[in-house]
Parts: C-alpha cells; structure tokens; sequence
C-alpha cells in the first residue's frame, strides 16, 4: 500500500488499526476539512440543546456574498434576508458542502462568529486534535489556519461514534434547496463501492485531498489523503487505498469476549494483581501476508490503586510493528479488587519503596 499523496492515513475505524500513514502530523491548511468541525460544533450544540433543528435563521447579505452565488464558491443558494431552519442549513452544509450554510449556522449560534470558531477551536483542543487551528467555519483561505489528517482522523472518529444519526447525513445522495436540486458533492458516494461519505478538500497550497469512509462485508475503513496535483489523481489514488485496504489486510481475533488476556498490580487492595479482559472480543486487523514485524505487550500505567471495579478501564493492549504504535485495545478488570487491609497496604507500600523506583 502506498500513494504519491505527500500525506495520508488508512485506518480500520473498528479496531482502530493505523494500516497505512504517511506524514500524518504534517500541518496544511484545512479548506473544506473545517466544514467536519463546523458540522460537529453544530452536532454538539444541538445535543446539548443549545440550539433545535427547527430553529430558523436568517441569510444575511454579508453570508450570500461571501458564500452564495456571487461568490462562485460551493453553495445551497440560500437567497439574501431568506430563513432557513438549522436542519436544512446542517443538509447544504454536508450534502453540497456549502459556504453560506457554514457562515449562516456560524452567525446564528449564541454569540455569533466569533464564539463558533472559538467553540471549533475549544472542541478541537478537547479531542487532541493538536496540529489544528481553526480561523473561520467555511474553510476559507486564513493565515494560521491548520490541521492534519491525524487530526481529521479524531475529529471523523467523534463524529461517528458521538452522534451516529448525525453521521448519516454525509450519505445523503443529494440535497434540493431554492429549487436548485444538487447532488452529494462526495462523488465516492456514487462510484465506489460501500462508501458512506464524507468530503473532498482543495486548498491552493495544500493542493486537493479527500476524507472517504467506507463500509465492506462489516467493515468500516477510513482514508484520509492531501496533497494530491489534480482531482483525477485523487480519485483514482483514494480508490485504489481503498481496495488494498480491504484486499490485503484481515481482522484477527486474538481473545474471545470475557477471555482473560493477563493481569495488572493493584497498589493497596485485598488482591495484589487482578486479571484483565477485553470490553468485549480484543480484535486487530493485521496484513493477510507477513505478520513478523507485528508485537503486543500490555501496558498500563500502574500499579493500579484500589478498590478497582469490574469493567472500569485499567490497561491496554499495543500492537506495535517496527517500534511504531499500530493499534491500541482497551482492556477492563475482570473482577472487583476491594482496598487491603494495613497488612496488605503496608506489603505493596514496602514493595513499591524497594522496586518501584528501580
């Protein structure tokens, strides 16, 4: 698997298996990307009932013409002092990725402008999305404006899992608005097979990229790519990324559901070490060939203090290939570990005196 693409990253959504990547922190401006963050600023608001679907807001002159027709950007060709109801702007906003939609949800929401692109910035920052800035909601060209397809990775992750109905929408096939019927500007959608959607960027600089998700035989495979000299080779190099993804890599059991995969130390409880399991089967999708390169080792940061309770958090599996971090897998306490008595307390306290600093 490889592609010219300058940066790009390939991961099985599911397990969370990094199968390709390639410059994935290298910073570039965002374009069209920004549009995903100015959607989940949306998604969040609306869950947290700040805002409502149905509530209407108004297409400013200043929003048609910097993101409407005269502007010959992506639109929905919302009309000047027209309304339009969240909902619909959220559709022209993913479906046609459009400039208006963005700069109209963005004057709308408490606060206006300014305190959108502060909460895209603030969201950004809660999900470690560390090489991204964000200037304005549509994308536009701005000094100090970045991100990366890490980044974009985390941010499509959010997205999915925190409000999946939401989610849905980038597989629209088209959106009508002003009487002006526009198909999904993610033409993935239409001719590759399994593709849920997403969004197709281009920035001068950063030149064009795309962030397709698709789903094949219960598997669900993101490629995010930039850099790219022409639309056509983007097509082309997306697709083919796909189809090696599913062609050359399986999904690999290693652990049914409950299975005890090792256990961890516990600092002052009844137990010194409790066993761990996966949240439910501990899965990697792995080469269909060579698999030597590949190591797992749990890791944890501990010895875990009590009282430690069933099903929380405690450790994790990395799969490693060649010192780099592959995948990561979640493991929980099997059982209950209640605090110590002193004797047990004053055992692990004297333990960690004579070892842990070693």
């Amino acid at each position: 698997m490889d592609t010219p693409a300058p940066r790009a990253l390939v991961v099985e959504s599911d397990t969370g298996s990094v199968l390709y990547a390639k410059a994935d922190d290298d910073r570039f401006a965002p374009a069209n990307f920004a549009k995903l963050m100015t959607a989940a600023v949306v998604f969040d608001a609306l869950a947290a009932g700040e805002i409502r679907e149905d509530d209407v807001y108004t297409v400013s002159e200043a929003a048609w013409r910097a993101g409407g027709a005269p502007a010959r950007v992506t639109t929905m060709f919302a009309a000047p002092r027209s309304t339009v109801t969240v909902g619909d702007l959220l559709r022209g906003l993913v479906v046609h990725y459009a400039n208006d939609a963005a700069l109209v949800l963005a004057a709308g929401f408490p606060g206006g402008e300014t305190a959108f692109v502060r909460r895209m910035n603030e969201t950004a920052a809660r999900l470690g999305m560390t090489d991204s800035r964000f200037v304005n909601p549509t994308g536009f060209a701005a000094p100090g404006a970045t991100t990366s397809v890490r980044d974009l990775r985390r941010l499509i992750d959010y997205i999915r899992t925190t409000h999946p109905d939401r989610y849905a929408l980038y597989a629209l096939p088209e959106f009508t608005w002003n009487k002006i019927r526009q198909t999904n500007k993610t033409g993935f959608l239409r001719d590759t097979a399994g593709v849920e959607g997403l969004v197709l960027a281009y920035d001068a600089d950063a030149l064009f990229g795309a962030a397709v998700s698709a789903v094949r035989g219960g598997r669900r495979m993101l490629v995010l790519a930039s850099g790219f000299r022409s639309s056509a080779e983007r097509d082309k190099q997306v697709k083919a990324l796909l189809d090696a993804a599913y062609a050359d890599f399986s999904t690999v059991q290693l652990f049914p559901a409950g299975a005890t995969v090792g256990s961890v130390r516990v600092f002052g409880g009844a137990a010194g070490r409790v066993d761990v399991t996966g949240a439910g089967p501990v899965a990697v999708t792995l080469p269909t060939r060579d698999r030597d390169g590949f190591r797992a080792a749990i890791a944890y940061e501990g010895p875990i203090p009590a009282p430690v309770r069933a099903g929380a958090t405690v450790a994790r599996i990395e799969i490693t290939i060649d010192g780099r971090l592959y995948q990561t897998i979640p493991l929980v306490a099997a059982r209950d570990v209640p605090v110590g008595g002193l004797s047990d307390r004053a055992r692990d306290g004297l333990s960690e005196l004579l070892f842990g600093w070693w």
